[in-house]
């Protein structure tokens, strides 16, 4: 018995460690949708060899985020077929996601990045999995888009 509410008393003191690991950064709302994208010179839509797949969530504290990582999968939480990472960036009062080389500006505790697939990537997943890590280096829940 007394071996039992030890182990029990350690159990909940690791519970209580991991728990208190979490990030207070929350995602919400995943939506995925494909994008066109309009040639400027002749208003007309580009053609590619693929697709512009817009994915955006909400959360709740836009300003702790520092990293959003998108993995395309062939099952959750992988990614086997592409993996993004991006950064948060702040300016002025503005945050911006930087993919690569590009920046695009976050609008109010809206993350949305415009993520081109080629069209064998585009055939080959079948999940999106996106979470976000703070500035506390702790990762935020998990959303899972499924195709």
């Amino acid at each position: 018995m007394k071996a039992k509410l030890i182990l029990f008393a350690i159990s909940l003191t690791i519970s209580g460690f991991i728990a208190a690991q979490s990030s207070n950064v929350q995602i919400m709302d995943i939506l995925v949708s494909p994008v066109t994208v309009i040639d400027t010179s002749t208003n007309l839509p580009m053609q590619t060899n693929g697709e512009n797949l817009a994915i955006l969530c909400k959360t709740n504290d836009l300003a702790s985020v520092e990293n959003v990582t998108i993995l395309f999968g062939t099952s959750e939480n992988l990614g086997d077929i592409i993996t993004v990472n991006a950064e948060i960036v702040e300016s002025d009062g503005t945050y911006y996601l930087s993919i690569g080389n590009e920046l695009q500006e976050l609008q109010e505790n809206v993350i949305s990045a415009t993520i081109e697939l080629s069209q064998q990537q585009l055939e080959a997943y079948n999940f999106i999995t996106m979470y976000v890590i703070d500035n506390a280096e702790q990762q935020s829940n998990h959303l899972v888009f499924t195709k």
